[in-house]
């Protein structure tokens, strides 16, 4: 017998106890506003997690833990896709990592996940009794009751990180004479500190280390709270903002003035690459202006258009520089992709627009080294 609701009327804290206390076998599958997850539970322990969000993929977990690097992901997503193993799989056989350590950081990557549906502000969750398990690889047998605790009280941090740093826009800097009674930092805090430089928004530093929004933000307020960092920006402008400025686009394309509807919507992408909205609206006045580009294939080869210093200083969002420094001459579309933080639509996206702007250009294709990412 399953159950379904909205997890505003029932908290995961209590569909996890309910699950426990009842020792169910299923799936508790969790639908947020922007990604979905599916728990396994076993006699009313936590079996595995299967993500929607890239960023909660082995691979990403491995890349942030600095356990492997970017070319020994390729390589191994690449023999992924001949030998059909699982990742951990080949990385054990090839001797980068140990069986303890795949087990360690694929524990991690489940509570992690599993964590990060605690903070959500809406979703809907139901519970399949009996359904088989979303992935049959994990064998984690993980107690509700510490991952409940650890989910609320990360909830209660999120709601006081909130009250701080209020979006994703938010901008710090570093009080230099305080960072230097604190010397020698912490590993976490030396390398978000290295960030931190008063322009950087929490969203580039959370794409370009591939942390979550949360585990970068934990860090920062911990450094604010001993006077290391100050907050130049609290941010929350981007919801604010994008909707007043799409709206003004859509006046000038009614209007007819698709030059400045089209420079507006440019803008307005660079701060919110995700926004579908101004996407699609910006898609119609390239049609209408018979310029649309159409988006390249996962087996072309992008290459940059561009000069490094000019690359350096171009006026991209987070998400485009990520993808645009990944560019190599060498590595198909499909192969960035598949190790990006980014969902693939959002990167397919986003190398259409880079070639919109003149940052690259395709110069023929290659065949890709892997058509599809593994969690």
């Amino acid at each position: 017998m399953g159950i379904k609701g909205d997890l505003a009327t029932m908290g995961l804290e209590d569909i996890f106890q309910w699950l426990a206390v009842g020792r169910k076998t299923g799936v508790l599958h969790l639908n947020g506003v922007v990604h979905r997850k599916k728990v396994d539970f076993h006699d009313g322990r936590i079996k595995g997690c299967w993500s929607s969000d890239p960023r909660e993929y082995m691979g990403q977990f491995l890349l942030s833990f600095n356990r492997i690097t970017e070319a020994q992901l390729h390589d191994a997503l690449a023999a992924q896709e001949d030998e059909n193993q699982l990742l951990g799989r080949i990385l054990v056989d090839r001797q980068l990592l140990t069986e303890g350590e795949v087990r360690e950081i694929l524990q991690a990557k489940v509570e992690e996940s599993i964590y990060d549906a605690f903070i959500w502000n809406a979703g809907h969750f139901e519970f399949m009794d009996g359904e088989a398990p979303a992935d049959k690889a994990t064998a984690l047998n993980l107690d509700v009751t510490g991952i409940v605790m650890e989910g609320t009280r990360r909830r209660d941090e999120w709601k006081r990180i909130r009250d701080v740093l209020k979006g994703a826009d938010a901008v710090l800097d570093g009080v230099s004479e305080i960072i230097a009674d604190f010397l020698p930092l912490a590993p976490g805090d030396a390398k978000i500190l290295s960030f931190v430089d008063g322009q950087r928004t929490l969203e580039q530093m959370a794409v370009e280390l591939r942390w979550s929004e949360f585990k970068v933000s934990h860090h920062l307020m911990d450094m604010i709270d001993k006077g290391m960092l100050t907050v130049l920006d609290p941010g929350g402008h981007a919801n604010e903002k994008t909707q007043a400025l799409v709206q003004e686009a859509e006046k000038l394309v009614k209007a007819g003035q698709l030059d400045q509807a089209e420079a507006a919507l440019r803008e307005l992408l660079q701060a919110s690459p995700a926004l579908a909205q101004a996407q699609a609206l910006l898609d119609q006045v390239e049609d209408l202006k018979g310029a649309r580009i159409p988006p390249p294939k996962d087996s072309d080869v992008p290459i940059l258009a561009i000069s490094l210093d000019q690359l350096m200083t171009a006026n991209l969002s987070a998400s485009e520089g990520f993808l645009a420094s990944r560019v190599d001459s060498i590595s198909s579309v499909g192969d960035i992709v598949a190790i990006s933080p980014l969902p693939p639509d959002e990167c397919r996206a986003i190398f259409t627009r880079l070639l919109r702007k003149g940052i690259l250009r395709v110069d023929g294709s290659t065949p890709a080294r892997f058509s599809h990412r593994s969690p």
